[in-house]
């Protein structure tokens, strides 16, 4: 663990001097569920001047919201909370009457996840997120670098990290969890859209049960 531990810190030194130098504003998102613990930690000890930007889709868990100033307090995070400027009231289906995410997940995710990071963030600035190979066919293919089609540069340091590494790193620094994973949740996303998951080694399941959907956009979004 160490070793690992070591090289992660290698790699986002090495990667971070070269943003600064080339100018760039750097910002990590996170879930903030326990598979983001150690990241978050990673960030709060070793490189506390990166911002942490976290996504508030007003359909979370308020485990979630409570877990977030936890790990906020305690690793002494710095937060900026994005959120969607269409408000809560307009995002009604206009036939069904319903919420978007009981009749158009995708776009729910769009208006409520991947458009307000694509405003905040601009051309030139790196975008750190911590999913890894071992998640989804789609993070499979992700490289430790990449540069979205708008300039934006996205870093990806855990990419091959391991489920058994994030829980490893979790034990050995007596680290919390999501209070609702020992209720039987795997990934925890918004409250609509997130069950149950009795498959411990599926590392999405229980997100958008029933359909295709494994994916909120951000990670397949290029623009």
């Amino acid at each position: 663990m160490e070793a690992v531990l070591e090289q992660t810190k290698k790699t986002i030194s090495k990667y971070i001097q070269q943003f600064k130098n080339d100018g760039r504003k750097i910002y990590a998102t996170s879930s903030f569920q326990t598979q983001s613990v150690p990241l978050l930690h990673i960030i709060g000890n070793y490189f506390p001047e990166i911002t942490i930007l976290f996504l508030d889709t007003n359909f979370l868990f308020p485990e979630t919201y409570a877990f977030k100033q936890k790990l906020e307090e305690e690793f002494n995070l710095n937060i900026i909370t994005l959120k969607s400027e269409i408000p809560l009231s307009q995002q009604k289906d206009k036939e069904t009457g319903l919420f978007q995410y009981a009749v158009n997940p995708d776009y729910c995710c769009y208006i409520n996840k991947v458009k307000p990071l694509n405003d905040f963030l601009q051309s030139n600035d790196v975008w750190i997120s911590g999913v890894r190979r071992d998640q989804t066919a789609v993070r499979k293919q992700l490289d430790i670098i990449e540069e979205r089609d708008n300039g934006i540069i996205k870093f990806h340091p855990m990419l091959d990290w391991t489920n058994r590494l994030i829980y490893q790193y979790i034990r050995e620094n007596n680290l919390p969890k999501h209070p609702l994973e020992d209720a039987g949740y795997v990934s925890i996303g918004c409250v609509p859209c997130t069950h149950k998951w009795t498959d411990a080694d599926d590392k999405r399941g229980g997100r958008w049960v029933g359909s295709n959907k494994t994916e909120c956009g951000l990670h397949t979004n290029t623009k």
